[in-house]
């Protein structure tokens, strides 16, 4: 075989490897769309994240409230038998200062 003949057959192989190269590159360079996709999917994530962060907030909030509710309740039925208790006790009062000679 003729040195020019194995030149063209290496040439050749580094002309196709070389395009393999080029076509692999260009594959792993990421284009607007995938940066695009990307950045669509990271924004809902963190969305996702922070309505989940939210939701456990009112939740919070929520029992907070139920049970200052729940003590407001107990402190109203607290005061309403005081109030009664002191009702009660002035009645009492005045009869004994009315029925007195």
């Amino acid at each position: 075989m003729a040195v020019s003949s194995w030149i063209g057959e290496i040439e050749k192989v580094l002309m196709e490897d070389n395009n393999f190269y080029h076509m692999v590159e260009t594959q792993l360079v990421p284009d607007d769309d995938f940066l695009a996709n990307l950045l669509v999917t990271s924004l809902q994530l963190r969305n996702r994240d922070a309505v989940v962060r939210s939701r456990e907030r009112k939740k919070m909030y929520v029992k907070d409230f139920e049970m200052k509710s729940r003590y407001l309740e107990g402190e109203c039925r607290r005061l309403s038998h005081v109030l009664q208790c002191f009702i009660a006790e002035n009645q009492a009062l005045q009869i004994f200062f009315f029925s007195s000679p």
